[in-house]
């Protein structure tokens, strides 16, 4: 018998954003490669960084979605992962997937970062921030959250504004935009029409991306302009009547977001602690957004307070 790409008690959960791989030839997204890209991107570094694997690690994934990098962590030995979104809808998937694949040492919880603090779940090794910090409103405050409940190691992903001017490049600015995303483009009912993943792909391959406004740093980002005209054209209902139509997560109408330069970021990240930056180079085989510098990857890890070797003067100051 030919096997279903989604497992029968799996379907009432879809779409899923992730596309997670669970054996047999089953697979939550399979139009996607996104996730597993993530994966080989990240994991080996990470991999390296924790001594080949992640046995006795307690991880936070914040912002986990239908949970892809909290199963992989789970996959690489994790002692306890803990996913926290926001939407009931990604953790309802999470939860579904957990029980399907019979993995006992993660859980997800319904959670705001912003209401994260340490009574909840104690302290994580690693805590890992996956496309998360270009969509905060307060990113100081979430980084002063975050450091305040992580031992070791911040796994950032992260879209950044990138300028081939490498006097900007080198000068921390972050841009101002309202936060337009929509979650998820599949499986969105639109006068009885299925907007499909396919769709969207071939609007972006026909539509150029103008990058004269790269210099302004309070312009959006060329490719948020670009998905604007998407959104208008194909989804005109704002974003609270998309919430409410049809049941998905989406950003606050008018929300306003910082996203960082490369500088900007590893400033933020040093400023709470994390002294250390690995960069995470992407292969030729990763996605475009790594190639083309307006996406990166890196590890932000905490200097040890006692040793040999000396620490910032900041890092004394947040003992």
């Amino acid at each position: 018998m030919n096997k279903l790409k989604i497992p029968s008690e799996l379907k009432k959960f879809t779409p899923f954003f992730h596309d997670i791989d669970l054996g047999n030839g089953y697979i939550t997204n399979p139009e996607t490669y996104r996730m597993r890209n993530c994966i080989d991107l990240f994991f080996p570094p990470l991999l390296k960084l924790s001594g080949g694997n992640l046995r006795g690690l307690k991880i936070l994934d914040v912002g986990c979605n239908c949970g892809g990098f909290s199963f992989a962590a789970a996959k690489y030995g994790a002692k306890e992962v803990i996913g926290i979104d926001s939407d009931q809808k990604n953790i309802n998937q999470a939860n579904a997937i957990s029980r399907y694949l019979k993995i006992s040492n993660v859980t997800f919880k319904k959670l705001t970062v912003e209401n994260l603090n340490k009574k909840f779940f104690g302290k994580f090794d690693i805590c890992i921030l996956a496309g998360i910090l270009y969509h905060l409103e307060n990113p100081m405050n979430i980084m002063k959250i975050i450091s305040k409940i992580t031992k070791s190691t911040i796994m950032v992903d992260c879209h950044v504004h990138y300028s081939s001017n490498t006097t900007e490049e080198d000068t921390p600015s972050w841009w101002m935009l309202s936060d337009t995303d929509q979650k998820n483009l599949e499986g969105l009912f639109e006068n009885n029409q299925i907007l499909s993943s396919k769709q969207y792909l071939k609007f972006e391959n026909e539509t150029k991306i103008d990058y004269s406004g790269l210099p302004n740093q309070f312009n959006p980002s060329p490719h948020t302009s670009r998905d604007l005209k998407f959104i208008q054209k194909c989804m005109p209902h704002p974003t609270h009547e998309m919430t409410s139509r049809y049941n998905i997560g989406s950003a606050d109408p008018g929300s306003l977001v910082f996203i960082p330069n490369k500088k900007a970021i590893y400033k933020l990240v040093r400023y709470f602690g994390f002294e250390d930056i690995l960069e995470v180079i992407p292969h030729r085989f990763s996605e475009i957004p790594y190639l083309m510098r307006y996406r990166i990857g890196f590890f932000a890890i905490r200097r040890e307070k006692k040793g040999p070797f000396s620490v910032s003067i900041l890092q004394n100051y947040h003992k």
